[in-house]
């Protein structure tokens, strides 16, 4: 049987001083650099936790980007951002900015986040033909540095992913 979708979601959820149900320090990758997964919709970080949450902020990498900013489905509110991610990565600082946790795989569809349990989803996919074999993996670090450095390690390490 030949399956289009072989998914594997990854779902850490970070805790303690890594937790940022605003999204505030939760980046992404574009050509220009580091941004907000969330700088496209200021309001989160007023508006009363009932109205943010439950929530699910995306951004793509391989997948079309919706042409519906915010979507309403199931009681979870969706968020895309406007312009693709140019990494298959998500990263968060942790409250005192010292340590970065990141999450990267080879590829993906697209990059997001539950805030409320703040976790990171980069959940790699591929097809499988009949007979085939497939390994899908993702890398998470989790170290003292920065955003920058992030990078260069997600660089350094991506092609010995399978």
């Amino acid at each position: 049987m030949t399956y289009d979708l072989i998914w594997a979601p990854i779902d850490p959820r970070l805790t303690s001083v890594f937790h940022d149900v605003r999204l505030e320090r939760t980046y992404v990758h574009h050509a220009g650099g580091f941004d907000l997964l969330a700088s496209e919709t200021p309001s989160r970080l007023t508006m009363p936790l009932d109205q943010w949450l439950p929530a699910r902020y995306l951004a793509s990498f391989t997948w079309p980007i919706p042409s519906r900013r915010v979507d309403h489905r199931d009681g979870i509110t969706y968020y895309n951002k406007s312009r693709a991610v140019d990494e298959p990565l998500i990263a968060t600082l942790s409250m005192d900015g010292k340590w970065v946790v990141a999450s990267f795989t080879r590829s993906v569809g697209n990059v997001w986040s539950n805030p409320e349990l703040t976790c990171q989803h980069v959940d790699p996919e591929t097809a499988l033909a009949p007979g085939q074999q497939a390994i899908l993996e993702v890398k998470i670090l989790i170290f003292r540095g920065s955003l920058d450095q992030v990078l260069h390690k997600v660089i350094a390490q991506r092609s010995s992913l399978k």
